[in-house]
């Protein structure tokens, strides 16, 4: 770092978990590291290595979509740091790890922008925010639907409570009015009783009279026959029958007295029945005088009721409707304050919200890194490529659902095997490396690839010499500004003067492999 060593020593046989640093670099010290994340007795390798690159505090970058929190390590790095023979032909994406692939993504967006992710705490809180602020807009447009509603119906230029009290005392004074008339009704009514009862008392001395003339006119009758029947006793023979009790009556029993005594009484009867007709005629009298009254009084009160029922009752319900709508209109005023008296709180609310910081999405790597990223990481495939002297090329992509490049509109398992699959594995760890390199804060000097020319033993599948030769000339001009390490067997190397070219190459034999432990 800046000229200065660091150096790593692990044995692998004994202390597995150790490694021992001798540092040059102040921002690193030198002792014993541990391979243990958890580990409180050492400080962590992961951490120390990522000082290497400027990264000098822990970083937590998600591990899914709702941000939970995992450790930013070396080795979440690793598929950007080194291809290894295992995966070197893989026909999937070589730049996403089989596990985790989302905090590698986040460690690459994290070297590019070097921006704090959320945390999974803040983005369930955020996700509650949300929720609360959808509920909170529901209401907010359901209020102002209400409140365009009730505003149809008012009439804002209407002093309403002073119409009402107008409205009260107008109904006030016809109250009064009906009071009086119903006062006056009543007095009506009772004095109608009081002639309907004189009316039947007529009736029934009406009655009475007429029996007591019935009386006097057959005792008139019966006298006047007595009367008229003296005439003809004078010229009847005795024995002749008495006329009381149809017995013969001798001459000697016939008395002239009671003849006498019975016109005496008709007379008496016909006076009495001259009186009994003027009391009569003073009784009809009276009778019609009562029901003269009677039906003037029926007439007046009919005309009350008629009164009433046309003039008074129907203002006094107008009055009264009219009162109800002045009030409806009140409270729909009233509402229309309440509610905006809501709007403005639930307004309030969401701006609350929106102020406070969260995501409000899951967590999508692929989306994070932007258009620009698989725009640029084409442009710079497609310049290694051409300087590889890969044959045949005629366009290239960043696949963006792959995550891989994409040669002449088809992935690169079409018409493609294990060699040129291993080939074009490498250009495209080298092409992230070196986007990062120039866009990112963080850069990431070091490049390891194993055997990338290895499924040449298989002898199926040979690529061009240039397209071999093409990919060690990116490999040494990397070289030349960051640590690239490549292991690959001598037999597969192209013709190129390594030691010329300023390569430290390492060969070792069949004794002492790349991890001989001597």
């Amino acid at each position: 770092m800046n000229g200065k060593d660091v150096k790593l020593v692990r044995n692998l046989q004994k202390r597995k978990s150790t490694i021992n640093v001798f540092s040059q670099y102040s921002k690193i010290p030198s002792g014993d590291y541990t391979t243990s994340s958890s580990s409180t007795k050492k400080p962590f390798i992961g951490t120390m290595l990522m000082n290497l690159i400027g990264i000098n505090d822990e970083v937590k970058v998600p591990a899914n979509s709702e941000y939970k929190g995992q450790r930013l390590t070396w080795n979440t790095l690793r598929p950007l740091w080194l291809l290894d023979e295992d995966r070197v032909s893989n026909s999937k994406s070589v730049l996403l790890p089989p596990k985790s692939q989302t905090p590698f993504l986040a460690g690459i967006i994290y070297l590019l922008d070097g921006e704090r992710f959320p945390t999974n705490k803040e983005y369930k809180a955020q996700e509650k925010r949300t929720a609360v602020k959808e509920y909170v807009a529901d209401q907010l447009a359901n209020a102002q639907r209400k409140k365009k509603q009730l505003t149809r119906f008012l009439e804002n230029d209407i002093d309403l409570q002073a119409k009402i009290s107008e409205i009260e005392q107008n109904a006030k004074s016809i109250d009064k009015s009906i009071a009086e008339k119903v006062n006056q009704r009543k007095k009506i009514y009772s004095t109608m009783l009081k002639l309907s009862d004189q009316l039947s008392e007529c009736r029934v001395a009406f009655d009475r009279y007429g029996n007591l003339k019935k009386q006097y006119v057959s005792d008139i009758k019966r006298l006047n026959f007595i009367a008229d029947g003296e005439k003809a006793f004078k010229n009847l023979e005795v024995p002749f029958l008495c006329p009381v009790c149809n017995q013969p009556i001798s001459e000697e029993q016939i008395d002239e007295s009671h003849i006498a005594a019975a016109k005496v009484e008709l007379a008496k009867v016909i006076s009495l029945l001259k009186d009994l007709e003027q009391s009569i005629a003073s009784l009809e009298l009276r009778q019609n005088s009562l029901t003269d009254q009677y039906n003037m009084a029926k007439k007046e009160k009919e005309s009350i009721d008629r009164e009433l029922d046309e003039k008074y009752y129907p203002s006094l319900r107008k009055l009264k409707d009219l009162e109800k709508q002045y009030r409806l209109q009140i409270e729909r005023q009233s509402q229309v304050q309440l509610l905006d008296l809501m709007m403005d709180e639930w307004g309030l609310k969401i701006k609350d919200i929106d102020s406070k910081s969260g995501p409000t999405e899951p967590f999508r790597p692929k989306d994070k890194l932007g258009d620009d990223f698989y725009k640029n990481m084409g442009e710079i495939l497609n310049d290694l490529l051409n300087r590889s002297n890969y044959e045949g090329l005629k366009s290239i992509g960043f696949n963006k659902t792959n995550f891989d490049l994409e040669i002449n509109g088809l992935p690169k398992t079409k018409n493609h095997g294990k060699g040129y699959r291993s080939y074009l594995n490498s250009i495209v760890v080298m092409a992230l490396s070196e986007y990062i390199n120039e866009y990112g804060k963080y850069k990431s000097d070091l490049l390891m690839i194993d055997t990338p020319l290895a499924v040449l033993e298989e002898g199926k599948e040979r690529l061009p010499r240039g397209m071999q030769q093409g990919i060690f000339e990116l490999f040494i001009e990397r070289g030349k500004y960051s640590q690239t390490i490549i292991v690959e067997n001598f037999d597969h190397l192209p013709n190129i003067d390594f030691e010329k070219e300023g390569v430290n190459l390492i060969r070792y034999d069949s004794s002492n492999g790349f991890l001989h432990l001597g």
